[in-house]
């Protein structure tokens, strides 16, 4: 070991990018990467390789302590206004972040990170795959580093959608616009799925914690009430609305 402080993590970094067998993302060489040094120094950014190989020599000869790579694709990687880069594409990524996400206040790490997981498996299953058709073989999911993960899909067909295309399909699943009138027409037709689908399951699960409450002891349906009412805080909240607790 070399060194203290700084210097210390900064040889143990530099073995690694040495002797590693590092992954690399796609399409590398339409990338644009940023390095951050140790001991304080300035970004470097505006950084572009051809190869793997390249940018492992970068990496053991500067040693950085954080990299980044762009989602997005360019023409020019390595050019400094952005005008210039030509944009090309990018992944898609869906932000999965205890910071962001309703029902995480509170919980600890680990517990977090798995009602995290069970969201992540709900997004693909109920929405990317089934609705818009996403292959898995497109699929990356990642720790993000902080509080959650990251779902990074990659089909190239996909790699054009602006940013407006982008917000649709949140707003998709964030269930924003939703014409509920028209869902509740055929909210018995149980060949319909979507929306509609999710509109009656929901309307039957309300029902029957309704019964509960109805028909069980209080202290058995205090914990239903307080379900409910936090359940329509959040969505609440969605709207700019404030719920206010009546008397008990």
């Amino acid at each position: 070991m070399q060194g203290s402080g700084w210097a210390t993590f900064a040889y143990r970094f530099g073995e690694y990018y040495r002797s590693s067998k590092m992954w690399m993302p796609p399409r590398l060489r339409t990338r644009e990467w940023m390095f951050i040094p140790f001991g304080g120094g300035m970004p470097m950014r505006h950084r572009a390789f051809d190869s793997s190989r390249e940018l492992r020599r970068f990496l053991v000869r500067n040693t950085p302590h954080s990299t980044f790579y762009s989602t997005a694709y360019w023409r020019h990687p390595a050019e400094y206004k952005m005008d210039a880069k030509e944009w090309l594409g990018a992944d898609l990524i869906f932000d999965l972040d205890g910071d962001h996400l309703p029902g995480i206040d509170g919980l600890d790490f680990i517990t977090m990170l798995e009602q995290i997981q069970v969201q992540a498996h709900r997004l693909w299953n109920d929405f990317l795959n089934p609705e818009f058709g996403f292959d898995e073989k497109y699929l990356q999911v990642t720790f993000s580093g902080h509080r959650g993960y990251h779902l990074h899909y990659r089909d190239p067909e996909l790699a054009h959608l602006d940013s407006a295309a982008r917000r649709e399909l949140v707003a998709h699943i964030r269930g924003e616009g939703i014409d509920v009138s028209f869902a509740l027409e055929r909210w018995q037709d149980y060949d319909v799925g979507g929306w509609t689908a999710r509109l009656r399951q929901g309307m039957n699960l309300t029902m029957e914690r309704l019964d509960l409450v109805r028909e069980g002891e209080v202290a058995e349906a205090k914990p239903i009430i307080e379900e409910m009412v936090q359940a329509m805080k959040r969505s609440a909240a969605l709207r700019g609305k404030h719920i206010k607790r009546g008397p008990k």
